[in-house]
């Protein structure tokens, strides 16, 4: 006489394979929980992303995806939380001179870096500086960027040479409408 199975009891069977028979499935060693592998890698891409789409002279340094210059960074951004705001990418050139990646880091990896930390000020800022300029100690010129329909006219980025040099390895100076001839003094960027 044969015992009526439930539907519970049937479904167990099926979704619990023989201890030896795990070699039927077409991954075995496969996560279970694969999904949330995935939700994860698709929150970090954002960083990924702030990363290597303003320098992507970044990847020649871990090539091809740059994945190991990603994990790094992410690991010392979970211990040190970087503000994220136009000086976030001030703290990526702090962490890539200190990184083992030091030594193949260039002055177009930083000034791209630079100018996107200068692009983060523009967008946000809400004070009466018209512009900014930053600096980096080791770097011979400066990044200028101005806020929209501020930008004096004949005001170009080579005009920074005739500032003092920077106090600080990165420097910034808030700019008025007049120009960079209204350069006050170098700030230090926080972070």
């Amino acid at each position: 006489m044969s015992r009526p199975m439930s539907v519970s009891t049937l479904f167990d069977t099926q979704a619990r394979p023989a201890r030896g028979s795990d070699s039927r499935l077409p991954f075995p060693d496969y996560p279970c929980n694969a999904r949330s592998f995935v939700h994860l890698d698709a929150r970090l891409l954002p960083y990924w992303h702030t990363l290597f789409d303003v320098c992507p002279g970044l990847l020649k340094l871990d090539p091809p995806e740059g994945l190991e210059l990603f994990r790094r960074f992410m690991t010392w951004a979970y211990r040190h939380h970087p503000a994220l705001d136009w000086t976030y990418y001030i703290s990526v050139c702090r962490w890539l001179l200190g990184s083992p990646y030091r030594s193949r880091v260039t002055d177009e990896h930083i000034e791209a870096l630079l100018a996107a930390a200068a692009a983060l000020w523009v967008a946000g800022d809400m004070s009466q500086a018209r512009g900014l300029v930053l600096a980096w100690q080791p770097m011979d010129g400066v990044v200028v960027e101005w806020k929209a329909g501020a930008q004096p006219a004949g005001c170009t980025m080579e005009e920074g040479v005739g500032l003092p040099p920077p106090s600080w390895e990165f420097s910034w100076s808030p700019l008025s409408g007049k120009g960079l001839e209204n350069f006050r003094r170098w700030l230090p960027v926080p972070g």
